[in-house]
């Protein structure tokens, strides 16, 4: 009898790590998710605004004890006079307002609160249109991971003509019995919300509705209710995630495997062998072909199996005496059946949530018809993934020369234009461009140590570390970054001073020499280890660091801008550790020293022209000048006056806003810092690719709209930076 022809595996869904499980793949009752409603002054997002924000975990909106501080519960000032006909609604008129927060502020926070997690709501398109527009008003940026509606999943279990019975959240409510408390208060509706969708969870799964991809398909196809939720302006939910390539991916889950199908990387050529044959012959087609595994059947129609290197490895694990014995055993007693299958017009996280569903290293790949069409494997996934970032990773770490750190650090601007391409944060790719840099000033490093040796310079005479100072240090580098490096080396009674400081330098001058040649040039201004102001022994940065303080000239404040973002990337980080201690000493809390910082924040160039437009020159923006100096030193000061050491301005800032004298409002200059960093970003990498050198200025012409009305809003927050001092700091 001849075994039936296959089809796609389709096998219970297990419980899997969330860790490690694709969102697609993700159980519905395990997606992690922030119920969301608001109360406005209308029903219309364009011109109305909002007056309440509710959210809450439905995870812990159906747990038996709710701790208070998990969820968020604001009223908002909506700027405008709320009408006697929303008040009527949701109880909430313009005394109740007079002391709420704007929504500048209630923003950001609620942006905090939801950290990244899926969006459920009751006509979840309607909250999501009122915060875009919001965002677009105030000049902040909204983005969200992913989103639910409750009643389009209401209206595929229970049909269009039943939802046209049940009107509302309250008749939902109680068609699943859930009790009503609090209707029409923000956080009461989202309560019901999370409450009613864990009622729904195993009626959906009755529907073949298990997972994430599940649940987006299934709405993908209402498309009367989509068609007049986009009539009303509100944000289409379904429609976002029936799109390939949307800029709405979950910015927490690898893209790739969403955007690529397994046709595109299987292996082909599959090798048939029959059952009857035995472990010796399969392990010799394997090792003449190299492949990791054969198919046994008759043809590419009838598989009723597979062996792999691992199988045949234990089939032979066994006495010397024994091994003839296991070459001849049949491979039909040692196979894995049936053969677990996908298509190859399946994308790849479908694969890879197969393999981890079930712990296996391969997959058949069939075609069409059901024929077996080639395979993928562990390895193979792997290898897709092996991104430029690991690549260039490996590359630095085994550089033996400044070539080779040229050749590692030249796949940069390529990284860059692909992790754009994928959406990826413009911060989050500063960070991985910064690791890099500070990869190569560790490996130059290391080398130039070597290359002391060899010249017979010797060992180091003392304990010593090599610290990269600027925007490496806060992981904020662009693609048109320079050397700025230093070195710290322990005191000594023994060591001759004058011979160990040109020992160092020596080093440093190496280090400098070393990146140069590898594409990192000299800096201009001279802020790298071969000179005697960058090198120094601990105490002499004590001393240094003190003197800045002391004095607070131009020059000094400038060092503090440099040094102060300090990072140690090779030897002994104690020395680094020792005087970050002096920096974030009650020293460096002097009133003097922090208004010298201070006047220096306020003496930075204004982006706006007199008529209120934003300056440019040749049609670009510098944004580095007009935007991330003045807002990074902002920061830096202010971490400065609160001794706090951490080095990013995003860790600065949340630091920050946990202290009771701090605004909010510093949270949104970290946010306006990483908006600035991905429009440069994103210019650098057309400018690169157009044969441009990278600089820091941007083209206007080339933003949307909703960009330019952001940057417009920044460049006006940076106008107010002296303010903000003044009132944190005086």
């Amino acid at each position: 009898m001849q075994p039936a022809k296959m089809q796609p595996a389709t096998i219970p869904l297990s419980k899997i790590p969330l860790a490690t499980m694709p969102l697609a793949t993700m159980p519905l009752s395990e997606v992690p998710l922030v119920s969301l409603d608001l109360e406005t002054t209308g029903l219309k997002p364009q011109t109305d605004r909002i007056v309440q924000i509710g959210a809450i975990g439905v995870d812990v909106a159906v747990a038996a004890d709710r701790a208070e501080d998990d969820h968020i519960e604001m009223l908002v000032d909506p700027g405008i006079a709320v009408p006697a006909a929303s008040t009527a609604v949701h109880g909430i008129n313009d005394a109740m307002l007079a002391d709420a927060k704007p929504i500048a502020v209630a923003l950001p926070a609620l942006r905090s609160f939801i950290n990244k997690r899926i969006i459920l709501g009751y006509n979840i398109g309607f909250d999501l249109a009122f915060l875009t527009n919001e965002a677009k008003r105030q000049g902040l940026e909204w983005k969200w991971s992913g989103a639910l509606c409750l009643r389009q999943l209401a209206t595929v279990l229970l049909g269009p003509e039943a939802m046209l019975m049940i009107a509302d959240l309250d008749a939902l409510a109680a068609h699943y019995g859930v009790p009503v408390i609090g209707r029409h208060t923000a956080l009461g509706d989202a309560t019901i919300t999370a409450q009613v969708y864990h009622k729904m969870v195993p009626h959906l799964a009755d529907k073949s509705i298990v997972t994430m991809a599940d649940a987006w398909r299934v709405v993908a196809d209402l498309d009367d209710i989509r068609q007049a939720t986009a009539r009303a302006g509100w944000i289409d939910v379904a429609g976002v995630h029936s799109q390939p390539g949307s800029d709405k991916a979950v910015s927490w889950i690898d893209p790739y495997p969403y955007q690529h199908r397994i046709s595109e990387i299987m292996l082909t050529d599959p090798v048939i062998i029959s059952g009857d044959a035995c472990v010796g012959d399969a392990a010799r087609l394997m090792k003449q072909g190299g492949q990791e595994c054969v198919f046994i059947g008759s043809d590419k129609a009838h598989i009723t199996g597979i062996v792999t290197e691992r199988d045949i490895v234990h089939a032979m694990a066994v006495p010397i005496d024994e091994v003839t014995r296991a070459r001849s055993i049949p491979l039909a007693e040692i196979m894995s059946a049936p053969l677990l299958t996908v298509s190859g017009s399946d994308y790849l996280h479908v694969g890879l949530g197969r393999m981890s569903r079930h712990d296996i290293r391969f997959l058949g790949v069939i075609d069409e018809y059901g024929d077996l069409a080639g395979w993928i494997s562990a390895r193979q996934l792997l290898r897709q993934r092996v991104t430029k970032a690991l690549t260039i990773g490996d590359q630095l770490e085994t550089a033996q020369n400044g070539d080779d750190l040229a050749s590692a650090l030249q796949g940069l601007p390529a990284l860059a234009t692909s992790l754009i391409a994928e959406t990826v944060p413009g911060y989050q790719i500063t960070a991985v461009i910064s690791g890099q840099y500070r990869a190569a000033l560790a490996r130059a490093s290391h080398l130039a140590a070597r290359m002391m040796m060899e010249t017979g310079k010797g060992t180091p005479p003392v304990d010593y570390v090599v610290l990269v100072l600027g925007s490496a240090g806060r992981d904020e580098s662009l693609l048109a970054a320079d050397q700025d490096h230093a070195i710290i080396y322990a005191d000594s009674e023994s060591a001759s001073k004058k011979e160990t400081q040109a020992w160092f330098e020596q080093l440093g001058s190496h280090i400098s020499d070393l990146l140069d040649r590898g594409g990192i040039p000299y800096c201009k201004g001279g802020v790298m280890s071969r000179h005697a102001r960058w090198c120094r022994s601990l105490s002499g940065w004590r001393k240094a660091v003190r003197r800045w303080v002391k004095h607070a000239r131009p020059e000094d404040i400038l060092n503090v801008d440099i040094f102060f973002d300090f990072v140690a990337v090779h030897g002994n980080a104690t020395l680094a550790r020792d005087l970050d201690q002096v920096i974030s000493s009650r020293l460096t809390r002097d009133s003097e020293f922090l208004k010298s910082l201070a006047r220096n924040t306020a003496g930075q160039a204004s982006g706006r022209t007199i008529f209120g437009g934003l300056k440019t020159e040749n049609g670009r923006f510098n944004v580095k000048a007009n935007v991330l100096l003045p807002m990074v030193e902002t920061i830096r000061v202010l971490a400065i006056s609160r001794g706090i050491t951490a080095r990013t301005s995003t860790a600065r800032a949340k630091a920050l806003v946990q202290l009771d004298d701090i605004p909010n409002e510093v949270q949104q200059l970290s946010e306006d810092i990483h908006i600035g960093l991905g429009l440069v970003l994103r210019q650098q990498s057309k400018d690169m690719a157009e044969g441009l050198p990278p600089v820091n200025t941007i083209d206007l012409r080339l933003l949307t709209k909703v960009e330019l009305n952001i940057l417009k809003a920044i460049v006006g927050r940076v106008g107010r930076l002296q303010t903000l001092i003044q009132d944190v700091l005086f």
